[in-house]
């Protein structure tokens, strides 16, 4: 049985993006029958579409670091030992989250200045429209903490933690 932030997780990394993910090709593939086959384009679709696209690259990437699959360049990584390799994650991973810190703040803080601004075509607020990047900072946030947990033990133990796989293996 699934444990409860694993299903919040899923939900946010897994779901919902799938869910807008259709809406993304749903939209788009209604805009170009109705712009092209039906000469009548509907403005609102191309705004669901680039909004959707949005939601979908922050909740991927946000699954992406909870299973470590974001392409890096490692040539000079891959050379190190695997306690150096260790070592490099966590402290990028630090690094990583220090910077989340710093820009949490200002991200939320213009997420709520935003509210009484609307989106042109579609007529709702922006806030809902850029909730995704803090969701995205907050995800990112709590895996990079749970893996420099796992690192830190990893390299002071030896002993690798079990890694859960992700949904496309």
């Amino acid at each position: 049985m699934k444990s409860v932030p694993r299903r919040i997780f899923d939900f946010f990394e897994v779901y919902l993006p799938a869910v807008i993910f259709c809406v993304l090709i749903g939209s788009v593939f209604a805009g170009v029958v109705f712009r092209y086959v039906l000469d009548d384009p509907i403005p609102q679709l191309f705004e669901i579409s680039i909004y959707s696209f949005i939601w979908v690259i922050y909740l991927g990437a946000a699954l992406a670091t909870r299973f470590n699959q974001h392409m890096r360049f490692d040539l000079i990584y891959q050379k190190l030992s695997e306690r150096g390799r260790l070592l490099v994650d966590v402290v990028f991973d630090f690094l990583l989250n220090v910077m989340i810190i710093v820009i949490f703040y200002p991200t939320i803080s213009t997420v709520v200045k935003m509210y009484p601004l609307k989106a042109s075509t579609l007529n709702i607020s922006w806030s809902y429209l850029l909730i995704c990047f803090p969701i995205f900072l907050v995800l990112v946030f709590i895996h990079n903490i749970m893996g420099i947990v796992y690192k830190v033990r990893e390299m002071i133990t030896g002993q690798k933690t079990k890694e859960e796989k992700p949904p496309w293996l």
